[in-house]
């Protein structure tokens, strides 16, 4: 069998064009994956994937070698003995994808700095000298060695188009549109009940993308530890959310449990710029896609663009709007990428220095993103696909003159996010 190996022990495979891979349930490998919803599949595509498989699971849940492969890049190969593989025909026929290897496991929630990977209980801070001065196997899980963009989508797998129609100024979402925007809930220190002062966006079936001030400090210590995310999700006032014309309604929004969150080890809570304003959130089990809930592409699975002064970028969330504090539905805003040396002369005026890694849109009277869009996208529609772009970070005040809003830059740090997302 290609990857011989016992998949219980040992994650490494090499797939069928000799490429190193990871050995992963076929449901958490985007790039297979993506193959299997573009049904009816060919016969090369059945034989590249029956040939990428490397084990079997649970429930006789098919294993396979995860790399960025989606098929055959080398014409030369030895053909397999097809007994030897499972079948992988109907697959895309109805199979539930939601499936997840230990479903009745609750993973305790853990808070993970990648420099050292010790865990913290959410709302615990650590000390400015913890644990680095631990030694290998005290208490760290170090990240995986392995290539984690085989784990993120590609396009048609994410940022795509499902309609054609704390913003500040902005308009409502239409159903279903954004279906990558993720509400981050915290559990209230004060009283019960969860508090939605953060959002995300969803990178894959495990992963969200947020900004570390989300993860660590001021909302933790105020608000509470975070305890669950909510993805599909349009009007918070309802339990089913419809179009206001009528037609089909949207699925169930779906509320998944927190198995830990990554926070950038460089990110400082008290630094004026907030550099480093990123963070992951694993997820407690695989988010199920339907047509409310689904990936955004990073900016590294399309051709690279140059940013100019004025283009468009879109900001999406549930945060401050001009008539109440929070909007129960999903906003939408349209902002202007803003060049960076006029947004760095423009923070310097309050000692504030703005870095490459970071970007500004906005700047327009009553438009910008606001309290409660914390972490969510800035997302730019390009190559046919949404991007995600950046990170809501910070601004001063909200929706001044000239005052753009601050975002961290997603392809910035797009090495740190392959080498944190594991499968």
């Amino acid at each position: 069998m290609n990857g011989n190996f016992s998949a219980e022990t040992d994650a490494r495979c090499i797939n069928p064009n000799q490429r190193a891979g990871l050995c992963v349930q076929i449901n958490e490998c985007q790039t297979l994956y993506s193959v299997l919803q573009q049904s009816p599949l060919s016969t090369t595509e059945k034989q590249f994937i029956k040939e990428s498989s490397c084990g079997m699971g649970q429930d006789n849940l098919p294993f396979v070698c995860c790399t960025r492969d989606t098929g055959y890049t080398r014409t030369y190969r030895v053909t397999p003995n097809f007994a030897d593989y499972p079948d992988f025909s109907d697959l895309s026929e109805g199979y539930d994808f939601s499936w997840n290897r230990a479903p009745n496991t609750p993973a305790p929630t853990t808070l993970l700095f990648p420099s050292d990977r010790r865990p913290w209980s959410f709302g615990e801070e650590p000390s400015a000298d913890s644990s680095l001065s631990q030694s290998p196997g005290q208490g760290r899980r170090q990240p995986q060695q392995v290539d984690g963009s085989a784990l993120l989508p590609q396009p048609p797998a994410c940022g795509g188009v499902t309609i054609e129609n704390k913003i500040y100024g902005g308009e409502d979402a239409d159903l279903n549109e954004f279906p990558w925007m993720v509400l981050l809930e915290y559990r209230r220190l004060a009283g019960n009940g969860l508090s939605t002062s953060c959002a995300g966006t969803l990178i894959n079936q495990r992963y969200v993308l947020t900004a570390a001030h989300c993860l660590v400090g001021r909302i933790v210590r105020q608000i509470g530890p975070l305890a669950s995310a909510r993805l599909g999700e349009h009007d918070t006032r309802s339990a089913v959310d419809c179009p206001r014309g009528g037609g089909a309604c949207a699925p169930a929004a779906q509320r998944l449990g927190i198995e830990e969150a990554i926070v950038h080890e460089l990110y400082k809570e008290r630094s004026p710029n907030q550099l480093h304003d990123i963070g992951l959130v694993r997820l407690d089990r695989n988010v199920h896609y339907s047509s409310s809930i689904q990936p955004a592409c990073l900016p590294s699975v399309v051709a690279p663009e140059t940013k100019r002064a004025g283009q468009q970028y879109t900001v999406v969330g549930y945060g401050r709007t001009l008539q109440t504090a929070r909007s129960p539905i999903k906003q939408k805003l349209t902002v202007n990428f803003v060049e960076p040396a006029q947004c760095k002369r423009k923070f310097s005026e309050r000692k504030i220095s703005i870095m490459p890694t970071q970007m500004c849109a906005g700047g327009k009277y009553a438009q910008d993103s606001c309290d409660g869009d914390s972490g969510g996208p800035l997302l730019r529609f390009r190559d046919n696909t949404w991007v995600l772009e950046g990170i809501v970070s910070f601004g001063y005040k909200c929706g001044l003159k000239d005052w753009p809003g601050v975002y961290t830059s997603v392809a910035a740090y797009d090495i740190w996010i392959k080498q944190n997302v594991r499968a």
